[in-house]
């Protein structure tokens, strides 16, 4: 069977992890790119040895039929680019938050179904190494009945030298409902649904630690009510060091992993016997898990490996499933239903 052809819209950093994926799949050609920056659309070109770059997408779309456009811009573009491709009958793979407004998304959704396009947005750390172990451990009955989930997201976006805060610059994500931390609310929010299921109930608390910052707030909390268990979100552009920890807590045993730093999973589990002969035995077993880890991380970074820890998997999966004509790896009602917990969590106590 012949390659399956991609272009990419939008030449920034996030696009040259899709890029590095689409250049290691062997049954995919990326047959453009395009971006608004000549010189930013032809180096990317040049570096990926891809015979074509564009300035305007709709030229783009004019010439060619591929089977997957990839949308790498920034969200308040996203609309109108992914509305002329489903309207030209094309699948579409967009970042992040897909759209600015839940409004937005409901109109690309009508049209991907009215069109019969695919329309995925980037949810990555769903196919996470160590959340894909963590979600065996759960289907196989090792973990118990899953009683609580923390997924905790440190990252320093106040420190000096931070693009997040340069005045002279303005960050996209300022123009999101919840500010820059809304820009990673989509990776918390289907975290949280995978495991929780549907929503019932949200609370939020948003705080600013830094006064001086022109960020609108820099802390925020979230507690999270769903059909299947409980969550607990945080984002805290001050705590340090940077890390994305997901921990679950099960009748059976406890899991932790950062999702920074693939492949450590931490796992306790509960020992019958004497309590501290127990206590010995997991500490022996954690401190081997963390060496083991943080190892095989190193490696993976000296040998190049993207930091963006299921973003192949995700995208193989999905030119995989246009080959096969099956449904696309996250349903579109289940993105639909992670777009309306991102709308509650940045519009619930936000100001």
């Amino acid at each position: 069977m012949g390659k399956l052809t991609g272009v990419l819209i939008g030449c920034g950093a996030i696009a040259r992890e899709h890029l590095t994926v689409l250049a290691e799949l062997d049954n995919v050609e990326v047959a453009a790119v395009c971006d608004l920056s000549p010189a930013r659309a032809e180096a990317a070109a040049e570096r990926f040895g891809i015979a074509r770059s564009y300035t305007a997408h709709r030229d783009l779309l004019a010439d060619l039929r591929p089977d997957l456009v990839h949308i790498t811009t920034p969200p308040a573009s996203h609309l109108p680019i992914a509305m002329d491709c489903l309207a030209a009958g094309l699948n579409v793979f967009c970042e992040k938050p897909m759209t600015v407004q839940y409004e937005d998304f409901c109109t690309l959704k009508q049209l991907a179904r009215d069109k019969s396009c695919m329309l995925m947005e980037n949810q990555q750390f769903r196919f996470h190494s160590s959340i894909q172990r963590i979600e065996e451990l759960i289907r196989s009955g090792e973990l118990g009945d899953v009683l609580e989930v923390q997924i905790l997201l440190s990252l320093n976006i106040t420190g000096a030298g931070s693009p997040y805060v340069d005045q002279n610059a303005p960050h996209f994500g300022l123009t999101l409902s919840g500010g820059v931390i809304g820009d990673f609310l989509p990776h918390m929010a289907y975290l949280v649904y995978m495991f929780t299921g549907k929503i019932i109930d949200v609370h939020t608390e948003w705080s600013k630690h830094k006064s001086d910052s022109p960020l609108p707030a820099d802390e925020f909390r979230g507690m999270i009510k769903g059909e299947r268990t409980t969550a607990y979100v945080s984002f805290s552009g001050n705590t340090q060091p940077d890390g994305f920890l997901v921990r679950v807590a099960g009748t059976r045993m406890r899991v932790e992993a950062n999702l920074f730093e693939p492949p450590r999973l931490i796992v306790k589990r509960s020992r019958s016997g004497e309590p501290a002969l127990g206590t010995l035995i997991d500490g022996i077993a954690e401190s081997r898990q963390v060496l083991v880890g943080t190892v095989a991380g190193f490696l993976r970074k000296l040998g190049g490996t993207s930091s963006y820890d299921g973003l192949k998997e995700m995208i193989s999966r999905t030119y995989g499933t246009i080959r096969s004509h099956e449904p696309q790896p996250v349903p579109l009602d289940e993105i639909d239903e992670v777009a309306q917990l991102v709308g509650r969590l940045s519009a619930e106590g936000y100001s």
